[in-house]
């Protein structure tokens, strides 16, 4: 996402003032599902969020649910992996929840759960631009970095911002359709049209301009439509990770479930009668078929074309499937023996041009320990990706030490993780490109008989906790609202 420097907070627009990405909608948490007199046995195939909030309200409502999970551990891609003395080390998977994020904040609050804010008080971050050093303050102008033309620079980077980014978030803010059935707005579909570079560039924009308004583990294939769409329920002054890890999260709500969790039992095959459904189930032990009422489905769209069904999934949906693209992310967390960049006021987050971040998990360690975490988007994902771990460790470190010179020294060691490799994953999320929106509208979340389709892939709120969440809540109640006759 954008570098937006603390000076934007309060930047005044001729019609209102522009609080970077605090636009809210659907305010009121998730609603409790009304007790059924009619219930159902269900399978949810994944224990990732939408799976987990799914067999959680179809429980509190009466329903029977069993969860099938291909991994070996529950909460898909909310993984935090841990120090050989097992303490929270750093977010493989979704690494922060921005307060806009209400139906999350929800359910950490009914599993009572603590968090602590992802950026440390009082420091300051720093970015890599053209292999140079910027430390960020309220006094830095990014503009002032690379060479723009003098109109561009003129604007300076707020206005840039202001100009190219933010005025697309109040357009779609003004049109008041995020959650409501009228997203996507056709008023605005011409902004669904190119890439965000590509739209950047057609405004006029220099590459050095469009650099700057890209930097960071920032999706370059998201349309200004989806990214505004994102921006509009991000706060990023006001991000939050759980204490112990955001993997205590998906735990919490596992031990509130009634209903078995297989895992380590990947699924095959789905065969629906007017009846029932029927799954194929690999683990383990010996293949088994499990019957149920009704299947909620939260396999990624990267991976469920693996998975055989019959009667086959209707044209449209077997049409997302060839077309969705995931996008590529590789992480190399490093143990520090201390958090030495604090003696220079930093905070160990910073931004590089080059599709990537830094980032500093700063789990609470009494011995001034730390933690800095290099997050490699896009292509260069995958040059990650064919190395091997040390060299892996290697790559990442020689970026970090550019960022905060003499880090290698204080390495005890150092945890990978590449989301493209994960086969239950195939990349890190879905996010629509240019042109999706509307394309797939109707059909990529549209149920299909007795089976139900949830995960991040299938919410406005692509990439998100929150998208998971939300789709597996969407998903329970439809199912719970269903009217076929029940399996007996």
């Amino acid at each position: 996402m954008p570098l937006l420097p603390p000076k934007l907070k309060h930047m005044e627009s001729p019609k209102k003032k522009i609080v970077a990405c605090v636009g809210m909608s659907g305010l009121a948490g998730p609603p409790r599902l009304a007790p059924t007199t009619d219930p159902k046995t269900v399978i949810v195939v994944g224990a990732g969020m939408s799976g987990l909030v799914a067999a959680l309200e179809l429980e509190r409502a009466g329903h029977h649910v069993q969860i099938v999970e291909a991994r070996r551990r529950i909460g898909g891609r909310v993984h935090t992996q841990r120090a050989r003395d097992g303490a929270p080390m750093a977010e493989a998977g979704a690494g922060r929840i921005p307060r806009s994020h209400r139906w999350t904040w929800d359910y950490i609050g009914q599993m009572g759960l603590a968090t602590r804010p992802l950026y440390p008080a009082g420091l300051k971050n720093v970015a890599l631009i053209d292999g140079k050093r910027w430390i960020i303050d309220s006094k830095t102008d990014l503009a002032a970095t690379v060479d723009l033309p003098p109109e561009e620079k003129a604007m300076g980077y707020a206005g840039l911002i202001k100009t190219h980014v933010l005025d697309n978030v109040e357009k779609l803010l003004a049109a008041k359709v995020i959650d409501t059935p009228a997203w996507p707005p056709s008023a605005l579909a011409h902004l669904d049209r190119l890439c965000i570079v590509d739209h950047l560039a057609a405004q006029g924009l220099s590459p050095a301009a469009i650099k700057l308004l890209t930097l960071g583990a920032f999706p370059t294939a998201i349309s200004p439509l989806m990214l505004s769409r994102v921006l509009a329920t991000y706060d990023r002054e006001s991000l939050s990770v759980i204490e112990g890890g955001n993997d205590r999260l998906p735990a919490a709500i596992a031990a509130h479930l009634r209903g078995p969790i297989l895992l380590n039992s990947p699924v095959r095959a789905v065969v629906q009668f007017a009846d029932r459904i029927e799954i194929a189930v690999e683990g383990a032990r010996p293949k088994a078929v499990l019957t149920a009422d009704a299947l909620i489905c939260t396999i990624p769209f990267s991976v469920l074309g693996r998975v055989q069904f019959e009667p086959a999934l209707n044209p449209a949906k077997q049409q997302i499937l060839a077309e969705i693209r995931y996008t590529k992310a590789t992480k190399v967390a490093f143990k520090m023996s201390a958090r030495f960049w604090e003696s220079e006021q930093l905070s160990g987050f910073a931004q590089l041009d080059t599709g990537a971040e830094i980032w500093s998990p700063r789990w609470s360690a009494g011995d001034g320990s730390g933690v800095l975490q290099f997050y490699q988007q896009g292509e260069r994902a995958a040059e990650l990706d064919a190395m091997d771990e040390p060299a892996r460790a290697q790559w990442a470190m020689g970026h970090i030490e550019k960022a905060f010179p003499g880090a290698g020294r204080h390495v005890q060691e150092s945890r990978s993780y590449s989301w493209q490799h994960d086969p239950w994953a195939g990349g890190a999320y879905g996010i629509p490109q240019p042109g999706d929106l509307f394309r797939w509208q109707g059909n990529i979340a549209s149920p299909e008989g007795r089976i139900y389709f949830a995960g991040e892939h299938t919410s406005e709120y692509s990439a998100w906790i929150e998208g998971a969440v939300r789709s597996g809540h969407r998903a329970a109640t439809e199912l719970h609202e269903a009217t076929f006759e029940s399996h007996r």
